[in-house]
């Protein structure tokens, strides 16, 4: 009777054992479900290789209501989805400028902007909003390093990069806005007139990605 009474102990003393350890598993399974708390930090807007010209809270819906700036609104987003999607400049744009808010340029002359910089117009950017851009020349005379130099202004670089100023020579293999010096076509490629290593040379891309 006592041997029975004692193997009756020893299992309930086992059972509880089980319930114990199954309640300590299934709390280990609760905190290792936790999210990682820098998973949940805000990384802020992607890096980009120029400062962003700063938005505003004024809230609009037309041009009207922008004195002095214009609206951007759900339509101008819509035009500028692609390099608000592709491009890093136009990505970290966008993190820091809500549809339906007023937008005043950045700068509006070469003045307001730092040496080595120049201010360049939105055709320039992947984002609706004029901001200073590194610029190699602002006048002839900073292209005399060659015969025939001339400070030209492109409007875009390769994908996903800025326009600006770049000296233009004869004896590049291109010049931008010189419908007599365009790039040879290739077919299902587009073709760029850039400035590279002191030169404007063709560079031939795909079109981008619907």
């Amino acid at each position: 009777m006592g041997r029975l009474l004692f193997l009756a102990l020893l299992l309930l003393a086992d059972a509880g054992c089980h319930r114990h350890r199954r309640r300590y598993a299934s709390h280990r399974r609760v905190d290792l479900s936790l999210p990682d708390a820098s998973t949940e930090r805000d990384a802020g807007p992607p890096p980009s290789s120029i400062p962003m010209p700063p938005g505003t809270d004024i809230l609009c819906f037309t041009d009207v209501e922008c004195p002095g700036g214009y609206c951007f609104t759900s339509g101008m987003e819509a035009q500028y989805s692609r390099v608000f999607r592709d491009c890093p400049d136009g990505r970290a744009w966008r993190a820091t400028h809500r549809v339906n808010t007023c937008l005043r340029a950045g700068c509006q002359s070469d003045a307001e902007c730092p040496p080595g910089n120049r201010c360049a117009d939105v055709q320039m950017l992947p984002f609706p909003q004029r901001a200073c851009v590194p610029a190699t020349c602002r006048t002839q005379w900073d292209c005399r390093r060659g015969r025939l130099g001339r400070c030209l202004e492109y409007v875009s670089g390769a994908q996903c990069t800025i326009g600006g100023w770049a000296c233009s020579y004869p004896g590049d293999a291109c010049a931008p806005q010189n419908y007599a010096r365009l790039c040879p076509p290739r077919p299902g490629m587009i073709a760029r007139c850039v400035p590279r290593n002191g030169r404007f040379g063709c560079v031939y891309e795909p079109p981008p990605a619907p």
